[in-house]
């Protein structure tokens, strides 16, 4: 995984194959694919149309139905270790916000 900042400090992770992710919402979708608290690793990040998500192994059963989901936004998920742990990223101190 990659950070990035922007310019107040805030941290901006930007995911590559093999990070660990937590969703924290819901599969925004009318028929949710994924749902909160489930984690597991990234795939593919296909920009702004999201990131492909392998589920089955880690929160789901490895022969479950639906193994992937594909295009979950980066917004709704969040680093995470192999347990599923969330990983506190730490802001820039050298940046300083600007009123």
């Amino acid at each position: 995984m990659r950070i990035s900042y922007r310019a107040d400090g805030t941290p901006v992770p930007v995911y590559e194959p093999g990070d660990f992710v937590r969703l924290l919402h819901d599969d925004p979708g009318p028929l949710p694919m994924a749902f909160a608290g489930e984690w597991d690793c990234v795939l593919r990040n296909r920009g702004v149309e999201g990131l492909d998500i392998r589920l089955a192994g880690h929160s789901r059963p490895r022969t479950s139905d639906l193994p992937d989901v594909t295009g979950v936004p980066a917004r709704l998920v969040l680093p995470c270790d192999r347990a599923g742990l969330s990983l506190g990223l730490q802001r820039d101190l050298r940046r300083v916000a600007r009123a």
